[in-house]
């Protein structure tokens, strides 16, 4: 017989429906017209739930994002563990994990927002600033690690080049809400230039 969940596991279980829903709303709709009171609604909650588990709607947006890059960036690591031991592969493995976070606009125009709607709220300002950086600090490591592992002598210092890749990606993401059809394999294209020295080629037609 399983043991009957503890309170610590009920508001874990709350906070986490909450994460997943306030995500649906925030990508659905843009955090201006999320409301806390729709998000615990639809997750079946008071709002009263919503406060017991985050201070107010931009910790509770944070929260969301944290979880949106983590998913994500586990998702990377798996990619490259599963990826053959060639610098090609592995190349091959990052820029198509970086393109298809690229695709996902509706997730950089809520960045966007995020980021616009609280640009006279220091605090949030500086949190955001701080994911950045971590962001960069991993991408940092992992581009630091695949040179050591392949001998690769890069052109620039491994952070350097990871937050011309995170500010690319960045900028990429902006450009294609406004032109859908620029190519996500320009970051393709660059990180082989980095590590290979030649840009990636193309698949070749079936």
């Amino acid at each position: 017989m399983e043991a009957a969940p503890t309170r610590r596991d009920r508001q874990a279980q709350t906070r986490e429906r909450l994460l997943e829903v306030a995500a649906e709303v925030l990508i659905e709709g843009g955090y201006r017209a999320a409301t806390l009171e729709r998000i615990a609604e639809l997750a079946g909650f008071s709002k009263g739930a919503v406060y017991s588990n985050f201070e107010g709607k931009e910790d509770l947006t944070l929260a969301v994002l944290d979880r949106h890059f983590a998913h994500r960036l586990e998702y990377l690591q798996a990619a490259l563990l599963a990826a053959p031991e060639t610098l090609d592969a592995r190349v091959q493995a990052f820029t198509s994990w970086w393109e298809e976070m690229v695709g996902h606009e509706a997730w950089g125009v809520l960045i966007l927002e995020f980021s616009s709607a609280t640009r006279d709220r220091p605090q949030i300002q500086a949190q955001l600033a701080e994911r950045e950086q971590m962001i960069i600090d991993f991408t940092a490591g992992m581009v630091e690690a695949e040179a050591q592992r392949f001998s690769v002598d890069l052109p620039l210092p491994s952070r350097e080049v990871a937050s011309i890749l995170v500010s690319l990606g960045s900028g990429l993401a902006f450009s294609r809400m406004l032109d859908p059809s620029i190519p996500t394999s320009i970051l393709s294209d660059l990180a082989h230039i980095l590590f290979i020295g030649r840009p990636g080629q193309p698949d070749q037609p079936v």
